[in-house]
């Protein structure tokens, strides 16, 4: 903007008309000079002053004055322009002086006529004014051209840098929606700093890569070395005879059994993304099969649960048993957690966020609920609202829920008595439809 505002500046100062006006304005000032010197004092003054200034060094005026009959009076132009000399404007001339052997000038200039007839022609060199010209239109379309450039090149790079911006976005989320931490962001050269941010970027996704492969072996170990000791320990309990202590130790062998392989499991899924399994499957189905199996549950402990299919369009690019898992884990807890002739609404339906369609499962519940404060609390590992433990599980269900929902690219959030009684929580997990 300021360049723009410079490169006008310059152009108008060296516009003809500016600079014409600038000269115009020194003759006229002559002009009336002369005019109050022939008022108070006469001709005789006037050719006086003429000779003075002629003899003046750094003089930039010519000056002809010639009487009523065209005779040459004084002056240090020997001659009158010819009738078709260039009109400017208001009166002024524009015309050459000197020959082919001297130094040619370019002046403009006005007439003036005294009373007595006689005339006067007062010029400048304008010499000056034209290389000011040319200099001010050459330097303002040099600095026009350069700004031309300098838009062409900030708009080359502004759209060279936003496109690796997209590029490393795009292939940063793949990576952190796919768990490929093999992959790596694309490096076009070594000289730019997104380059070296790339690489840098690069470094971070091998530091990742190998803190993830040192967890897996780990896991890997741990399967290993404790859960085939603990399916030994509940075959050994097996044959152990009938009782109460036999009982208690099947329980507590399955809890841990339970619990490690819930870990695993949602290890597998935070660290491998894995979407290899994932077509379209119906909603509704998978609903209705995990209802069909807590149904039994459900009628022991008389729980009324009503149903609701909101959609028109049930089909979801899932993995089939991650959802089939997710959905069990949150009904399983409202089961668990419900009173004896509590209730349950289960809705499937949609939502439009953000101008995108999304699938909405939702599980309301009579029970004791949870505090607001404790929301974010409620899909860590191992937390539990229950804190007296009375209720069986082991922390990890809605962790798990958690892992499968990002899988899936969506979210959860719990609603405070969603059904207006004293007490409840509700579990609603949304997921884009594609």
């Amino acid at each position: 903007m300021m360049g723009v505002v410079f490169i006008t500046y310059v152009l108008s100062i060296s516009n003809d008309d500016l600079l014409v006006k600038g000269s115009e304005a020194a003759i006229n000032s002559e002009i009336r000079g002369f005019k109050s010197l022939y008022r108070a004092a006469g001709s005789e003054a006037v050719e006086k002053a003429l000779n003075d200034r002629i003899a003046e060094n750094g003089n930039a005026f010519f000056y002809h004055l010639k009487n009523n009959q065209n005779k040459f009076i004084t002056g240090n132009m020997l001659f009158w322009p010819s009738d078709d000399a260039q009109s400017i404007k208001n009166g002024i001339l524009s015309f050459k002086i000197g020959d082919s052997a001297s130094k040619e000038y370019d002046v403009m200039a006005k007439i003036m006529v005294f009373s007595n007839g006689h005339q006067l022609l007062i010029g400048r060199n304008i010499d000056d004014i034209e290389i000011v010209q040319w200099v001010g239109r050459t330097f303002g379309w040099i600095m026009i051209l350069i700004l031309c450039l300098i838009s062409v090149t900030s708009i080359w790079v502004a759209y060279y840098v936003v496109n690796r911006i997209n590029i490393i976005s795009d292939k940063a989320d793949y990576i952190v929606s796919t768990g490929k931490l093999t992959e790596r962001l694309p490096v076009d050269s070594n000289w730019d700093d997104l380059s070296k941010l790339t690489i840098a970027l690069n470094k971070m996704l091998d530091q990742f890569e190998y803190s993830i492969e040192g967890i897996k072996s780990v896991s890997d170990n741990i399967a290993h070395d404790l859960r085939t000791p603990l399916a030994r320990l509940k075959t050994h309990i097996d044959v152990m005879p009938e009782g109460d202590d036999k009982f208690a130790l099947l329980k507590e062998s399955d809890n841990l059994l339970s619990i490690f392989n819930s870990l695993l499991r949602i290890a597998d899924i935070e660290s491998e993304r894995k979407t290899s399994a994932f077509s379209q499957h119906n909603l509704e189905q998978i609903l209705e099969d995990v209802i069909d199996l807590y149904s039994p549950i459900i009628e022991d402990n008389k729980i009324h649960l009503e149903l609701t299919v909101n959609l028109k369009n049930t089909s979801l690019y899932c993995d089939k048993d991650l959802i089939f898992q997710a959905f069990a884990n949150v009904l399983d807890n409202a089961i668990k957690f419900n009173a004896q002739g509590g209730s349950i609404v289960v809705i499937l339906d949609e939502e439009t966020i953000n101008h995108q369609k999304q699938i909405v499962f939702r599980v309301y519940d009579s029970g004791p609920g949870a505090t607001k404060q404790d929301f974010a609390k409620l899909t860590q590992r191992f937390y539990r609202e229950d804190s007296s433990r009375s209720k069986s599980g082991n922390g990890l269900g809605l962790a798990l829920v958690l892992a499968i929902v990002n899988l899936h690219q969506g979210t959860i959030r719990f609603v405070d008595n969603p059904l207006a009684t004293a007490s409840g929580l509700g579990c609603e997990i949304v997921l884009p439809q594609r």
